[in-house]
């Protein structure tokens, strides 16, 4: 019994619990043991990053006074104060709409006018239209136009003033004129060619805008013998100028000075426009061919005879071919530079690609220019031809190419002036 007590004694005093406190080991091994303290310490980086976020919420959120005095707005005032911003902002948002509407109809309008004619609205390109659509149709001609000529005896000198016009016609869709005279001095003898007539000199008068009797007062002159003065013819074009499209055509005046006493005095003639009519200043030689598989027509440049008085090797020729459906200009090429001569030899095939569609309706206008070698800004048009379907039927040619297919067919044009 003593040994049995001293034994739980020994038992029950403090070094002998921490004896068995530090036998005891925990069932797991070392890498547990660290993994452990690992997700341990990530779990507590989590939750002080959680609580870091929701800090700065609270203190972002949190208002600032604005000064000592606090003002506070009421749910009413600030609903009244957003509809009043809103309201702002619409009406702000209308007009900005109907400035881009009103911008929108004007160019809408610039570009109607622009398609009415053609798809460009180049000088070249305003040439090319403007024959095809004045044989078709023209406005109708009415008004005056009045003139004087007059011949310097001593100086050899030919004079024609462009004085005014009276009661033009006005477009249909702006009720308003823009007219201009172009002034065209016409010679048949002096060309060496039957039935041909020669340009010696062209001209222009101002623009006078938004005007029916508009007042012109240009003047021209060149130098003339009184043999040449005999054999001239005197023809004025009064033309609405359009910087959109084609310049439409008014009506002209034509006068043979060799029936005007000019040597005397001058001549002042006032007279009602006619009908504009145009001049054969030479001949293109022309081959069509259609080949309706490929879908492409090819046009043939092969000659070119104009009435010249002289040969100048200084001035050369060349061609521009217009492919033309429904007013509108589909394509076009231009053929090189060759020297002029009474008759040019171009010798050149100029391919286009078309719907079958197209080509069937479409209209070909052979422009010829003249130009001056080594100077810029010299072209002139001489003459223009014109085939294919119009409003008044089908031409020889093109219907020898129908009928002809896939073989070229050559027939001589009249260029007009």
């Amino acid at each position: 019994m003593m040994k049995l007590f001293i034994l739980n004694r020994d038992m029950s005093s403090p070094g002998s619990f921490r004896l068995s406190f530090a036998s005891l080991r925990m069932p797991f091994s070392d890498g547990v043991k660290y993994t452990l303290l690992g997700i341990s310490v990530s779990l507590f980086a989590i939750a002080a990053l959680i609580l870091t976020w929701q800090l700065y919420q609270y203190f972002k959120r949190k208002p600032k006074p604005s000064g000592k005095v606090k003002s506070y707005q009421s749910v009413d005032d600030k609903q009244a104060g957003n509809t009043i911003f809103e309201a702002a902002d619409k009406e702000s948002d209308i007009q900005k709409h109907d400035y881009k509407v009103q911008k929108l109809e004007d160019e809408i309008k610039k570009l109607s006018r622009c398609l009415s004619a053609t798809s460009s609205i180049s000088e070249q390109d305003s040439a090319d239209f403007q024959s095809i659509t004045e044989a078709d149709a023209q406005m109708n001609i009415h008004g005056k136009l009045r003139f004087s000529v007059s011949y310097n005896r001593e100086q050899s000198q030919f004079a024609v003033t462009v004085l005014d016009a009276t009661d033009l016609p006005v477009r249909d869709f702006s009720q308003s004129t823009n007219p201009f005279v172009k002034v065209k001095l016409l010679s048949g003898l002096l060309s060496k060619q039957p039935n041909l007539q020669c340009v010696l000199q062209e001209w222009e008068t101002k623009t006078v805008k938004n005007s029916r009797n508009p007042v012109f007062g240009s003047q021209f002159s060149c130098p003339l013998t009184e043999k040449e003065l005999k054999t001239i013819t005197l023809k004025l074009e009064v033309r609405d100028f359009d910087r959109f499209s084609r310049h439409s055509v008014l009506g002209e005046l034509r006068t043979h000075l060799n029936n005007l006493n000019l040597l005397s005095h001058p001549v002042e003639i006032s007279e009602e426009l006619q009908k504009l009519n145009k001049d054969s200043v030479g001949e293109i030689l022309l081959s069509l061919k259609y080949l309706p598989t490929a879908q492409r027509i090819e046009v043939g440049l092969l000659k070119i005879k104009t009435a010249s008085l002289t040969s100048n090797q200084d001035k050369a020729l060349y061609a521009r071919v217009t492919i033309v459906c429904n007013q509108c200009r589909l394509k076009h090429q231009k053929t090189s530079l060759k020297s002029k001569w009474g008759i040019t030899v171009f010798n050149e095939v100029l391919t286009f690609s078309l719907l079958d569609s197209n080509i069937r309706e479409c209209v070909i206008a052979v422009s010829v220019y003249e130009t001056i070698v080594h100077q810029k800004n010299s072209k002139r048009l001489i003459g223009q031809a014109i085939l294919g379907k119009r409003k008044a039927g089908e031409d020889e040619h093109w219907c020898l190419m129908m009928q002809s297919l896939r073989q070229p067919i050559a027939k001589w044009h009249s260029l007009l002036i």
